[in-house]
């Protein structure tokens, strides 16, 4: 009888032994089981949104590639290109896509150049962006011995010796080539927030012409510091209405002395581009020089970035719509073979 019952009793805890490791089993097929499920959705997260990215840079380099094609293909006009019935204005205003990009040109001839700008303007526009007169002196300082070709330190400058002792890559000693090396300098580097914005009213071209029909306000109350804002009002609204078409007019209608020689008011070869669509964190800039008789094609790309994306106060719902009709429908990914094939 005791036989019996120790046999029960072992068979019993043999039988617990035996649930308890099915239940362990279980416990860790669903702990994998879940684990993969959220590895899975968060596959699927990143795809959707690689694709989302993706359609979205497909977008602006078709907004890109539209702006260049137009650029090289319409007349020229005092403010950008195209003619009476459709235009792309050249002054930095935001032109909205049929399909949700987002393109902005600013004509580089509207920008103040960093090599060869007036020294005077140049302090006037940084005065105006609050940096004290005095303090705007050393700032031009610091570019202009950075861009001579001597070892002699102005006043407020700063030659081969300054930049090491701050680790930072010697002076050029020659012209920028782009606007990043503002970066590098002295006191330029210092106010970050300062440079970005600036940069978006300088270049680097080596030309001292200058488009009153494209520059930003900024830069135009730097240039005519003794207007008025009531004139600079007046100009900016010509403008807007596509009014400017020579110096001579837009000096009878202002008043202001804009039929000088070094005043083009015409476009010139070069600009800048931006483009945004929903889906990129940032938007993409383009410097990007016309060259009609080019051997590589009709234009060339002299520097891209990514800038910070176009804020919701410079994307009214009320923009401009690009003038090429051609680019209204959206783009599409091109379908593969293997998934044209599939059920």
């Amino acid at each position: 009888m005791s036989r019996r019952r120790a046999a029960r009793g072992a068979a019993a805890r043999q039988q617990g032994y035996v649930l308890l490791m099915v239940v362990a089993a279980l416990a860790v097929v669903a702990f994998v089981a879940m684990r993969f499920s959220l590895r899975i959705d968060e596959l699927r997260r990143g795809a959707v949104g690689f694709d989302e990215y993706a359609s979205a840079r497909t977008k602006a380099l078709s907004a890109q590639a539209a702006t260049l094609y137009w650029m090289a293909t319409r007349p020229m006009m005092a403010d950008g290109r195209g003619d009476e019935s459709a235009a792309l204005r050249m002054d930095g205003r935001n032109y909205s896509l049929g399909y949700g990009a987002w393109v902005s040109v600013q004509d580089m001839r509207g920008l103040l150049s960093v090599n060869s700008a007036d020294r005077a303007v140049l302090g006037n526009l940084l005065i105006l962006d609050g940096v004290e007169p005095l303090q705007s002196q050393a700032w031009i300082d610091v570019l202009d011995d950075y861009l001579d070709t001597d070892d002699l330190r102005r006043l407020n400058g700063a030659e081969r010796e300054d930049y090491r002792r701050q680790s930072l890559p010697a002076p050029r000693n020659d012209w920028l080539m782009t606007l990043r090396e503002l970066e590098h300098l002295p006191l330029w580097r210092d106010d970050p927030e300062r440079l970005a914005r600036m940069s978006r009213w300088l270049s680097v071209s080596p030309s001292n012409q200058f488009n009153p029909a494209t520059a930003p306000a900024e830069v135009l109350k730097a240039v005519m510091v003794g207007a008025s804002p009531a004139q600079i009002d007046l100009l900016l609204a010509l403008r807007k209405g596509g009014l400017l078409t020579s110096g001579a007019a837009a000096a009878h209608a202002t008043g202001l002395a804009l039929d000088r020689e070094d005043y083009w008011f015409a476009p010139g070869w070069d600009s800048r581009i931006t483009v945004w669509a929903p889906g990129l964190p940032r938007a993409l800039e383009y410097n990007a020089r016309l060259t009609p008789a080019g051997r590589t094609g009709p234009w060339t790309i002299l520097e891209q970035h990514s800038t910070p994306r176009l804020s919701p106060s410079n994307e009214p719902t009320a923009a401009p719509t690009f003038p090429l009709p051609l680019v209204a429908s959206e783009p599409s990914f091109p379908t593969s073979a293997a998934a044209s094939r599939s059920p």
